[in-house]
């Protein structure tokens, strides 16, 4: 064989190769029911397990779920990719944060008086109130650890404290202030963001602007903005990549190394649970993954993404969008959400 056909041959089967280990982008329609009727109201907020097997969001749709809806409203809902089987929360006024394994479900809810974080237990059923006891407080903005022990969350009392990032441990039944907040009451902090351990915990401080990251086994707290008015977007389960938006665009920050990378006409949405990829949005609505190391990028879709919309190695992801023409027959006229498989 000569050079040239030997360099033609190795060429062909590199490519086949690579095609082989890259399957081709495949978008599917995830809010529907589990016949695959079309939901009759909009759905939205959609997060994926690290896994990919199940996915959590909000719809106002009647049809989904056999049982129906009594009484019109926004409702969360978990899908089984696996099965196709699809959960009804009852009383959630979030989209559900996920364990990893998909067993456990944070949410906010109405308590007694006020709003508040509760946990569920999806194999049991079984339902408990995370936040604090007194009847005057509140509890908001939930992040779960992979295994569904530790979630944070934000504490607010009365209007003469400021507000706080607390954690509660399922298995232990404790409570504890992870936010290092001033006496200052209009120095909020919020936003909390936890990793896969639970270690880590970022946080934002409504009043200086101030992005924080806590770590828990070391006792510290550090300063991760980039001296830039910063809001939280996510920290990776792994504790190393943490996302923020800021007036002049997105910064990430590598907590190891701190090295960051500044996207100046792009927001992030969401970051994968290595932290190596990220779910960027351009000024036209248009999602792309990017690979933090080599700089390549992936169209998703046009849409809307929220916070863990990427499962593990970017393998996944989730957003909502109404536009019609991403998969064939969508004639519901709302906004639907979808997955994106492949690169």
């Amino acid at each position: 064989m000569s050079g040239v056909s030997l360099a033609a041959a190795l060429l062909l089967a590199l490519t086949a190769t690579t095609a082989a280990a890259a399957p081709a982008p495949h978008t599917e329609r995830i809010s529907t029911a589990a016949d695959g009727t079309q939901a009759d109201g909009a759905s939205t907020a959609a997060m994926i397990t690290p896994n990919g097997r199940f996915v959590g969001f909000r719809s106002s749709a009647t049809n989904l779920v056999p049982e129906g809806i009594t009484h019109p409203g926004t409702y969360s809902y978990i899908r089984d990719l696996r099965t196709g089987h699809l959960t009804k929360i009852e009383r959630a006024l979030s989209t559900p944060e996920l364990s990893a394994d998909g067993r456990y479900a944070t949410y906010i809810d109405w308590g007694s008086r006020n709003i508040h974080v509760f946990l569920t237990d999806l194999s049991t059923g079984d339902r408990i109130r995370v936040g604090e006891g007194s009847g005057a407080d509140s509890t908001y903005a939930p992040a779960i650890s992979a295994d569904g022990r530790y979630i944070a969350y934000r504490w607010s009392g009365h209007p003469q404290f400021p507000t706080r990032i607390d954690l509660y441990d399922r298995v232990t039944g404790t409570r504890e202030t992870v936010s290092a907040g001033p006496a200052d009451s209009a120095r909020d902090m919020d936003d909390p963001s936890i990793s896969g351990d639970g270690r880590y915990i970022a946080y934002q401080d409504n009043g200086s602007g101030d992005v924080w990251v806590a770590d828990r086994t070391a006792g510290t707290q550090t300063e991760a903005d980039d001296d830039t008015r910063s809001t939280v977007v996510q920290l990776s389960a792994n504790g190393r990549t943490l996302a923020m938006d800021s007036a002049d665009g997105s910064y990430i920050r590598d907590l190891r190394t701190g090295r960051v990378q500044h996207f100046p006409d792009a927001d992030v949405r969401a970051v994968s649970p290595d932290g190596r990829r990220v779910l960027l949005q351009d000024g036209q609505q248009d999602l792309w993954l990017r690979d933090l190391h080599g700089g390549r990028q992936a169209y998703v879709g046009h849409g809307s993404a929220v916070e863990g919309a990427i499962s593990d190695k970017g393998r996944a992801v989730v957003y909502s969008t109404a536009d019609t023409d991403v998969v064939p027959d969508d004639t519901n006229g709302v906004s639907d959400v979808f997955r994106r498989t492949g690169r």
